[in-house]
């Protein structure tokens, strides 16, 4: 695979071209961000979580998920 691109205007806007292998994130930085965006209701996550479960619930949650309507399935109690 090749890339064509005009170098000096690269260079000047100082882009770069980054491979990422399944995704990438900066941990430090995007989670806080994502927690700001949720508790301020501005990120819906409460409708990704379809059942939640404790830990002793885990056999449960895996035979939940089998079902295609069931999204997600969290452990919120340990």
């Amino acid at each position: 695979m090749s890339v064509s691109l005009p170098i000096t205007k690269a260079i000047l806007r100082s882009q770069r071209i980054q491979g990422v292998n399944a995704g990438a994130t900066n941990v430090k930085r995007d989670i806080p961000y994502y927690a700001k965006l949720y508790l301020q209701g501005r990120m819906n996550l409460d409708d990704l979580v379809t059942k939640e479960i404790s830990l002793d619930e885990i056999a449960e949650g895996y035979e939940a998920l089998r079902d295609p309507s069931m999204t997600r399935v969290v452990i919120t109690s340990f």
